[in-house]
């Protein structure tokens, strides 16, 4: 049996590699060809079957719900402290500075002395000006009487001209009839020769004689009238031109007044600063330019003083800014890690452009509460408090969008988006408020980065 079972199943393997059919390159390649389709065929409809069998996934929306909340609206810049109140000092004389007692930086105090004036150089400026005064006031004393003196001189020379003008007119009519009768009385004495007439003769030869000697003395009469007239017509013509005018009179009046206030004018001066120039109000001395030992000129600068009890920040805007900053707001400046309370005093109407070329508009704000620790120049923090709306509809800032109808939000409501219209109020760096089309239940969307209209299904996520 053993040997039987043993030689039926060489006959059966021999039998099997007889079966066996030996495939050619052409064959191997189309059987892995069919084998590699089916095994795709098996994988396709292995992935149908599992997404007929998976739910299908919808786009996921970060929302977030509204709020109430109360909105602080702040604006955090920075700036320069300044002073509001800068005087520079002038000399109200021309006089010597003897000492110079304070230099740039130096902080003063109302009624401290800053400079002092030469004694002596102040007395002698009060007495050459009251010297000039003495002179404008003789010179014009003296003036107006020689003027009052000629103009009566010339009152007395005009009526003399005048009489003497119709004396002289009166002689030489006399002295024209006298001529014009010796002419006649001639014509009749050569009638009266050539007629043989000699007492006739006689008479008219009398009577030339007679005219001829009264003609003699109304000529000499007439050549002193004549000599009288130009000499008071002379008087009369000096006398008119050194006479003052009105406006003359007036300029010789104005000489001795300003005479007069300058001399007043030094004796206050010197008066004034007989103790030393003195500080009005407590500040900075920012600029120095009196030297000690020099003469300085009437009107010459001195000094320069900056307030630090009245002081402010000049901040720059931005047009964000403008939406929030108003004059009158309260803000809190930081400087040198010291707090103080602050006033916006004032907003600039104009913009400017800053260092880096951008608009900017600049505007200052009141240090209510300075202290000896205020430096002018330093640079300062700033927390202008604006706007406060309490107890209000909010929602983030990033989930508000503006379109062309206005500002909206979307919404997801029973997972389909929506689009709400909202009127917004005040905003902080994270939150909007909302004052109108949103009830405070809502899920809002905070980001809708994926594009999605208004009614796509979404799966809402808490962000």
């Amino acid at each position: 049996m053993k040997i039987k079972w043993k030689k039926d199943k060489e006959e059966m393997a021999g039998a099997g590699k007889k079966e066996k059919k030996i495939l050619t390159p052409a064959e191997k390649k189309k059987r892995r060809k069919r084998i590699i389709m089916g095994a795709a065929a098996v994988c396709l409809a292995l992935f149908i079957v599992s997404r007929m069998m998976t739910p299908e996934t919808l786009p996921v929306v970060m929302v977030r719900a509204a709020q109430t909340a109360t909105l602080e609206q702040t604006v955090d810049t920075s700036g320069t402290i300044k002073t509001e109140n800068r005087k520079t000092y002038f000399s109200p004389l021309s006089a010597k500075i003897s000492e110079c007692r304070v230099s740039v930086g130096d902080a003063v105090a109302a009624g401290d002395v800053l400079i002092a004036y030469d004694a002596a150089d102040l007395q002698s400026r009060i007495q050459e000006a009251s010297l000039q005064n003495d002179e404008a006031y003789y010179t014009y004393q003296d003036t107006v009487d020689k003027s009052n003196a000629d103009a009566a001189e010339y009152g007395r020379s005009s009526h003399d001209v005048a009489i003497l003008e119709q004396q002289v007119e009166d002689w030489k009519a006399e002295v024209r009839a006298l001529k014009q009768y010796l002419t006649d009385m001639g014509c009749f004495l050569r009638e009266a020769v050539n007629d043989g007439h000699e007492n006739a003769a006689e008479e008219y030869q009398s009577k030339i004689d007679q005219a001829t000697n009264t003609l003699a003395v109304k000529e000499e009469e007439l050549a002193e009238f004549e000599s009288d007239l130009a000499e008071q017509k002379g008087i009369q013509n000096s006398t008119e031109d050194t006479m003052l005018t009105a406006n003359g009179r007036k300029q010789i009046e104005a000489t001795k007044e300003l005479a007069a206030m300058k001399a007043e004018k030094v004796k206050e001066a010197a008066a004034q600063v007989s103790e030393g120039l003195k500080a009005d109000f407590g500040g900075i001395i920012t600029d120095v330019k009196a030297v000690e030992g020099s003469v300085i000129e009437e009107s010459g600068e001195l000094l320069t003083i900056e307030s630090n009890e009245d002081v402010c920040v000049e901040i720059s805007l931005s047009k964000s800014d403008l939406e929030k900053v108003h004059e009158g707001q309260k803000a809190v400046i930081t400087v040198v890690g010291r707090e103080y309370e602050g006033t916006v005093t004032r907003i600039n109407r104009s913009a400017s452009k800053n260092d880096k070329g951008a608009s900017v508009v600049y505007g200052e704000i009141h240090i209510d509460n300075p202290d000896e620790n205020i430096f002018l120049g330093v640079d300062a923090k700033i927390k202008i408090q604006g706007q406060v709306a309490e107890d209000v509809i909010a929602v983030p800032l990033e989930a508000v969008n503006v379109g062309r109808d206005g500002s909206f939000v979307y919404i997801v409501n029973n997972g389909v988006m929506e689009t709400r219209t909202v009127e917004t109020g005040i905003a902080t760096m994270d939150l909007v408020e909302i004052k109108s089309g949103l009830n405070g239940d809502e899920q809002i969307v905070l980001n809708n980065s994926l594009g999605l209209e208004e009614g796509a299904q979404v799966t809402p996520m808490e962000g």
